[in-house]
């Protein structure tokens, strides 16, 4: 239905390229931005709610972005997604665990 884009393969192809980190650091913002927006506004689409996978599509979404917003903090992704998916009672279903090594 929807491959998961190497977000990794696409920045390493942009430094190949020998771009500015802030330019490959923009564009890759913007594909993972595009992504998980599209994943999200798919999720409300008829066929995906006549289907059953509107919801999946949706939590997918919400589990990219924040499981990618940590290398927000790191100053590598600028996200910008919907509003409405940063709503309280969205990110209230999800819970981020990190295994200890």
């Amino acid at each position: 239905m929807f491959e998961i884009p190497n977000f990794v393969s696409w920045f390493e192809a942009a430094a190949n390229a020998k771009l500015e980190r802030e330019a490959t650091n923009a564009f890759v913002s913007a594909a993972a931005s595009a992504w998980i927006t599209g994943m999200w506004r798919s999720g409300t689409a008829k066929w995906a709610v006549w289907f059953g996978e509107g919801q999946a599509l949706q939590d997918a979404a919400v589990a990219a972005y924040l499981t990618l917003s940590q290398l927000e903090t790191k100053g590598f992704l600028v996200l910008t997604v919907p509003s409405d998916m940063l709503s309280a009672a969205v990110l209230s279903k999800f819970q981020t665990e990190r295994m200890a090594k």
